[in-house]
């Protein structure tokens, strides 16, 4: 057995103190987190057509979450991704709303990004061949937010979208 090195226990304190830091800089509504995702539910007519999936943000007041382009030197980019599945695949770009292109303290130059509400549209295409009724779809949304003082790491939440699939005419 290895005997205990102070060397070890400073980096173990350095490592708890951030740990710390961190989560008391995390907002406080209740669940830690600076956005809340919503997806609307989608009717598609059935294999081989196209859907649109829609996915909306609200970000906490004071935070802000960066845009889908960013530059390479420029904080994490928001990226909403279709997780493999049988339902569906990926038929276009992603697409967001339009961002705030501002100076962002926390970074030291001009970047885009989302305050308050953004929305993303993600154009998929059904695989077949589908079950009538309800499927889901699982997204992937890989993001980072910041309050202008501080940044939290980047964040991927996995949620699914349900979509109907209509019976054959």
């Amino acid at each position: 057995m290895r005997a205990w090195s102070p060397r070890v226990g400073l980096v173990f304190l350095a490592l708890s103190g951030a740990a710390i830091v961190q989560a008391q800089n995390a907002p406080s509504n209740g669940t830690g987190e600076t956005v809340t995702w919503t997806l609307d539910p989608v009717a598609a007519p059935g294999k081989g057509s196209r859907a649109i999936l829609n996915v909306r943000g609200v970000i906490r007041e004071g935070w802000h979450v960066y845009a889908l382009k960013q530059s390479a030197t420029g904080p994490t980019p928001l990226v909403v991704s279709v997780e493999q599945n049988a339902v569906a695949t990926v038929a276009g770009p992603v697409v967001g709303s339009t961002p705030i292109v501002a100076h962002d303290p926390a970074f030291g130059f001009v970047t885009p990004y989302y305050a308050r509400n953004f929305s993303v549209t993600v154009p998929v295409r059904l695989r077949s061949p589908l079950t009538p009724g309800r499927q889901v779809v699982p997204l992937s949304i890989r993001y980072q937010s910041c309050d202008g003082r501080i940044c939290l790491p980047p964040k991927t939440v996995h949620l699914t979208v349900p979509i109907t699939i209509s019976a054959k005419a």
